[in-house]
C-alpha cells in the first residue's frame, strides 16, 4: 500500500542503471532505505525533488526490505543550504548524526521536527551554534544529555566556578569530586552557561547570540569527544565540515 509521509533524504547512493537507494528520515516512520527507479534518468520527473536535505512530501510503497517512492513533492527546499558549500557540510553532519542515532523504521517522537527545524535554522545563518544546539537536543532525545544543575557524581549543585567535564559519562563534576578520584575536563564557567542556554532556548534566539572563537571551540570539542564515546566510532562528514569552515 502507498504511504503519505513527510521527508528529509540524508543520504544516497547510486543503483543499477538509473535508480538509487535512498536514506530517508520521515516523520511517520523515522528512519528507512527507499529506492527511486529510473531517478537518474535525464527526463525523470521527481529527481528535483529527491535531492538531500529538503523537507519532501513524499509517498512510499511498504515492500519486504524496502520502500519504493512513487511520488514526491518540495515542501520546503532550504536553498541557502544547497548553495552555500559550509552550510551543506553542517547539513551532512547533521544528517550523519541522525543516520547513527536512529534505529531503522523506528519513530522517534521529536527528532523528525529537530532535523527540519535545524535546517530551517541553517537556511537562515550559518552559525556554527545550529549545529552546536541540535547535537544537545539528539543527545536529550536519546536519553544522553545530563542534569547540568548538578555534579554528575555527588549530585551538589554546580556553581559558579571553574568545573570539569566527565567525557564518558556525559556531565559536570565539581571541583571536589574531581580531587577525590576524578580526571575530569576541566570548562569554564562561560561553557557551561552556553551549554545551559542552548539546551533551553529556541533555535531563532541561538542564531543571534554572539560568542567568542574560544568558546565556540571549547564548546564543538567537548560536544564531538562525547558524542564518539557514545557511539563508538568517528563521524565522518565532521572531517569535511571542520575543512570547509572559514
Amino acid at each position: 500500500m502507498n504511504n503519505k509521509t513527510l521527508g528529509i533524504i540524508i543520504k544516497r547512493q547510486n543503483f543499477a542503471e538509473a535508480d538509487r537507494i535512498l536514506t530517508i528520515f520521515t516523520e511517520r516512520f523515522g528512519k528507512v532505505k527507499a529506492i527511486a527507479r529510473g531517478v537518474r534518468k535525464i527526463a525523470a520527473k521527481m529527481a528535483g525533488s529527491l535531492e538531500p536535505f529538503m523537507l519532501v512530501e513524499l509517498q512510499l510503497y511498504e515492500g519486504r526490505n524496502f520502500f519504493t517512492v512513487t511520488g514526491a513533492q518540495i515542501v520546503r527546499d532550504f536553498p541557502t543550504v544547497h548553495t552555500d558549500l559550509e552550510k551543506m557540510a553542517k547539513a551532512f553532519y547533521m544528517g550523519e548524526l541522525i543516520d547513527k542515532f536512529e534505529t531503522e523504521r523506528q519513530r522517534s517522537v521529536g527528532a523528525f521536527e529537530l532535523l527540519a527545524g535545524a535546517l530551517d535554522a541553517l537556511d537562515n545563518s550559518n552559525k556554527a551554534l545550529v549545529v552546536r544546539a541540535f547535537e544537545v537536543r539528539l543527545l536529550k532525545l536519546g536519553g544522553f544529555w545530563p542534569d547540568l544543575s548538578e555534579c554528575l557524581h555527588c549530585k551538589r549543585v554546580i556553581g559558579p566556578d571553574e568545573n570539569y567535564w566527565d567525557g564518558n559519562e556525559g556531565g559536570l563534576i565539581c571541583p571536589e569530586c574531581q580531587k577525590v578520584n576524578y580526571h575530569g575536563q576541566p570548562v569554564t564557567v562561560n561553557l557551561v552557561k552556553l551549554l545551559r542556554l542552548i539546551e533551553r532556548e529556541e533555535y531563532s534566539t541561538i542564531i543571534r547570540l554572539k560568542v567568542a572563537l574560544e568558546l565556540e571551540r571549547e564548546i564543538e570539542g567537548v560536544l564531538s569527544l562525547y558524542i564518539k564515546h557514545i557511539l563508538e566510532s568517528d563521524i565522518r562528514s565532521e572531517r569535511f565540515m571542520r575543512g570547509v569552515e572559514h
